[in-house]
């Protein structure tokens, strides 16, 4: 009812109104931005963080500064067929550490200096514990178990689990080192170092949610033509690796730097079969090498590598 006189109404029952309009207004604005918040955590759990490394970049909280050489763009490396995917699902190939051509490089180069990035290690007495920790060794081995590792370059996207060095603590993450990563390799041809950081790598773990891919792409990623590095049988003594500017293959011994490099005559990246094992022998003198060609094996008849010091470790899959 209007006040006595015909005057305006209560100026007080028309702000209380207003408060109750825009109260009213918010609550409705928070229940809308609560419920989108939900449905963003839920598709987060639904989902998991796979980072894209490109070849040169350094990733947060490195280990230790680059110590990976200049690496040619990859002119020669012929394309790998990808694999067919069911509908929905992301299948990353497995490749035998052993398989001829897997992996790339230049004839008399390394592609990282494993010699610096020991030191770089040592220098920091907790952050080569922490280093080596990861791999199941101790710091005593470190300097040993680097001299061993074999430089390469991977040739195709690869899948593995890296670590960042945080807070003094190692702390993995899953991700893909795009083609032309200078990388370190063990006695299994398991990538064990990316040198652009320093970081010690482990197999891919088992990517059982959707993947949700975070960092920088590039021209050329696709997801379904991603590879996991599965170890040899036995330990090598040589791998088989692609020229990246001429395509010819040639022989490293592992733990070699390239000063021992051997050429494979008549071969090139397109001409062996893909798939193929290759069984590496030394001569007395330990060079020349020979190569022979072996039985294609499936990859899921590997599931076990060894580390460092020689202790079995499951096979991770993704």
């Amino acid at each position: 009812m209007p006040p006595p006189g015909g005057g305006s109404p209560d100026p007080h029952r028309r702000g209380r109104r207003q408060v109750l309009l825009i109260v009213g207004l918010a609550s409705f604005a928070m229940a809308i931005g609560l419920f989108f918040l939900g449905r963003q955590a839920e598709q987060a759990q639904q989902q998991e963080a796979v980072r894209l490394e490109p070849a040169a970049a350094v990733a947060p909280d490195p280990f230790t500064p680059s110590v990976a050489g200049p690496v040619p763009a990859l002119r020669a490396v012929p394309a790998r067929p990808a694999p067919s995917p069911e509908p929905g699902k992301v299948q990353v190939a497995g490749h035998y550490g052993s398989e001829p051509g897997l992996f790339g490089g230049t004839g008399k180069a390394s592609a990282c200096d494993a010699r610096r990035l020991a030191n770089l290690l040592l220098r920091d007495p907790h952050k080569g514990r922490v280093w080596a920790g990861t791999l199941g060794l101790t710091a005593a081995d470190l300097r040993r178990y680097l001299s061993e590792l074999t430089p390469v370059v991977v040739i195709m996207d690869t899948r593995v689990t890296d670590h960042h060095y945080r807070e003094g603590r190692a702390r993995p993450y899953q991700a893909v080192l795009q083609a032309g990563t200078a990388v370190l390799l063990d006695r299994y041809g398991v990538p064990r170092v990316r040198c652009a950081t320093g970081d010690p790598l482990r197999p891919p773990a088992a990517v059982t949610k959707k993947v949700a891919y975070t960092g920088q792409s590039w021209r050329g990623f696709r997801a379904d033509g991603t590879a996991r590095v599965l170890p040899s049988r036995q330990p090598l003594q040589a791998l088989v690796l692609t020229d990246v500017v001429t395509g010819e293959r040639f022989v490293r011994p592992v733990g070699g730097t390239g000063a021992t490099d051997r050429n494979v005559p008549g071969t090139s990246g397109s001409s062996a079969p893909h798939g193929m094992v290759a069984a590496v022998g030394h001569t007395a003198a330990g060079l020349p090498l020979s190569v022979l060609a072996g039985k294609a094996w499936r990859a899921a008849e590997a599931p076990w590598t060894c580390c460092g010091n020689g202790r079995p470790e499951r096979e991770e899959s993704s």
